[in-house]
């Protein structure tokens, strides 16, 4: 292993020396609207229309106007992304990227990976993460193991926090509302000579209602949020960035489908952190050197109650994983950057409890990769971006990914073309490789992927609206095999369908958009549709200013029919969910808000057996000195 990092690492030095030209410059046509700046589509800063990859960047200016409490709520709102909770707060929740499964999407913060070691898909679960101190969200559709390795075959979600600027600024928040729910922050953040900083607390408490469907004791929630994010200058040339988060969370929640339970509950602590250190060695050189650490505990109690005289369940989880890397962008020429990099990335985790069944010795798996991108431009507005990428895991070998995208502007029509292609890994968890139900067997899940698409900007850039097509083939997968009650990999399945968005903007203040997803999936193996995979899935939000001080949001998501299990025998109701908030600005300083969820009751079941909140009502004040 060390032998793969010295190797690779010494490939790094004789391709940077190798470059000797001009800086590179980015292209920018006025008469076309780049878009957002997006970091995680190449892991460089680039405009969101030279990416051939299908993005979606969420500002903060389209989270302070949302007024969502939850990171699930706002990602409800985006094309390709169907999102699916157990109940109500604190309910376990998956995220379901172009119909893949939860685990094949990588979730990041701040480009540190918090996917859980110990969950049996190394999926995410986005139940605890708050609204609190985020600056954006870049969502990066289709397959990108190419330059995240495994977790991202299906796509990648990167959270990022606000950075410091500017003078000192104290900002504080209160919201109250339906079943006694209180929610407090208080933050700071600014700049001072060569130091950035951002921090904030924030607490949430719910008395919440039952998870279970029809039932009749609630199931209370409370979260706790830290977070911070420090930068400073060393040089004019060299910074330094450091990151933490840390959620503790704790929740109740039931036995199962319509099975209420008055005592049980959940713990989860998750911290995460990161250090990175930049440094521009000159105009045609730049490196970052990365460490990042994330850590979650999972804890679940269950005693004796009225319900259940023989429940005696105390079971608990730790898992997590430390990545270094070094990340090399080279600017050659002013139509290619080169970006190049190595990684050590090390997973770690056990369970025990008083069941035998649930205990896993401490389990530590290790993968070195290597990658290689490269973004060139041809005639100013021809994108190609083609990656390479190696990863060496302890457990199963070497595995090798690819990709190309390409992105084409006609500016004078304002038309871009794009276009998507590359193949996907998923390394088994290491509750798959060595719980009980598991094998040390196992090989990777692989996909092979594409989307084309265009995207049309009319009337002075007032209207836009795109089309994207996308086919997913995902082969050797690992599922639960009934008949050996072991994980296998038995599972074969496409997944394919359509995406549209469109815009209009009649007036400065007046924001109208809609998107509509189809995705139509199915299992090789038994020509059943997946579960939990929505079909048809609408979206639609205004956003409308009046005389600068008042703001209107409403936003509103259909769910189409979806099987609520393998066989296909429990189809789910489709529903629309429907959500206000109002702001008025009292002073340059203090702002006055009230949001309402649900707005039309809709009685919805995102898994069968669990029910969601109706109407709720929220109203709070913000202050910034």
């Amino acid at each position: 292993m060390v032998k793969n990092v010295c190797l690779i690492t010494g490939f790094l030095g004789l391709m940077a020396f190798q470059q000797t030209a001009a800086g590179a410059e980015i292209h920018i046509d006025e008469k076309y609207h780049l878009g957002e700046v997006i970091v995680s589509a190449t892991k460089t800063e680039t405009y969101q229309s030279e990416v051939g990859s299908s993005t979606t960047v969420i500002t903060a200016e389209e989270l302070e106007n949302s007024g969502k409490t939850q990171v699930l709520d706002v990602l409800r709102d985006a094309p390709g992304v169907a999102v699916v909770q157990y109940g109500s707060y604190g309910g376990g929740t998956s995220v379901y990227l172009r119909g893949s499964k939860p685990g094949h999407t990588l979730v990041m913060i701040d480009g540190i990976e918090v996917n859980d070691p110990m969950v049996s898909d190394r999926s995410f679960d986005f139940a605890h993460l708050l609204v609190d101190n985020i600056e954006r969200i870049e969502i990066v559709r289709g397959p990108q193991s190419t330059l995240y390795g495994s977790d991202a075959m299906g796509g990648v979600i990167n959270i990022i926090t606000k950075k410091g600027s500017g003078d000192m600024t104290w900002d504080a928040f209160f919201e109250g509302g339906t079943f006694k729910s209180f929610k407090e922050k208080l933050g700071l953040s600014g700049e001072k000579d060569k130091l950035g900083y951002s921090l904030s607390v924030l607490r949430f408490d719910s008395d919440g209602e039952s998870k279970a469907a029809d039932e009749w004791e609630d199931d209370g929630y409370r979260n706790t949020t830290l977070s911070s994010r420090l930068s400073y200058q060393l040089l004019e040339n060299t910074n330094i960035d450091l990151v933490f988060r840390y959620i503790d969370a704790k929740y109740d929640y039931d036995d199962g489908a319509n099975q209420d339970d008055p005592n049980k509950i959940g713990w989860s602590e998750n911290m995460m952190t990161k250090f990175a250190f930049d440094h521009a060695i000159n105009s045609i050189w730049d490196h970052t050197f990365t460490f990042s650490y994330s850590r979650i505990k999972r804890t679940y109690r269950d005693e004796p109650d009225s319900t259940d005289l023989y429940d005696n369940t105390h079971n608990w989880y730790k898992g997590n994983r430390k990545k270094f890397e070094w990340q090399h962008n080279l600017y050659p020429v002013d139509w290619s950057i080169s970006t190049l990099g190595v990684e050590y990335e090390e997973e770690r985790g056990l369970a025990d409890g008083r069941s035998s069944w649930n205990r896993i010795d401490r389990k530590t798996a290790e993968t070195v990769s290597f990658y290689l991108q490269d973004q060139l431009t041809f005639f100013e507005d021809l994108h190609v971006t083609p990656g390479f990428r190696i990863d060496d895991h302890d457990r199963f070998g070497t595995e090798a990914t690819y990709k190309i995208s390409s992105a084409y502007l006609l500016p004078e029509s304002g038309t871009r073309f794009k276009a998507n292609w590359g193949t996907g890994f998923k390394a088994p968890s290491l509750y798959q490789l060595y719980s009980d139900y598991g094998d040390p067997a196992l090989n990777p899940d692989e996909s092979r992927s594409y989307d084309v698409g265009f995207e049309q900007e009319l009337f002075g850039q007032k209207t836009s609206f795109g089309l994207t097509y996308f086919y997913n083939n995902f082969k050797n997968m690992v599922d639960w095999d009934s008949s050996l009650n072991k994980y296998k990999n038995i599972d074969n399945a496409i997944t394919k369908g359509l995406e549209f968005e469109a815009s209009y903007r009649p007036l400065e203040s007046l924001t109208l958009g809609t998107n509509y997803t189809y995705t139509k999936t199915k299992d090789k193996d038994t020509d059943k549709e997946l579960p939990r995979r929505v079909q048809n899935q609408v979206g639609f939000h205004i956003n409308w200013t009046l005389l600068e001080k008042t703001n209107l949001n409403l936003t509103a998501t259909y769910m189409g029919h979806r099987w609520d299990d393998a066989a296909n025998t429990n189809k789910l109701k489709p529903y629309t969910r429907v959500d206000f908030r109002g702001s008025y600005d009292l002073t340059d300083h203090v702002q006055l808000f009230t949001r309402i969820e649900n707005l039309f009751d809709k009685k919805a079941e995102q898994i069968s057996g669990y029910g969601t909140p109706g109407t709720s009502y929220y109203a709070g004040i913000k202050a910034t000195f």
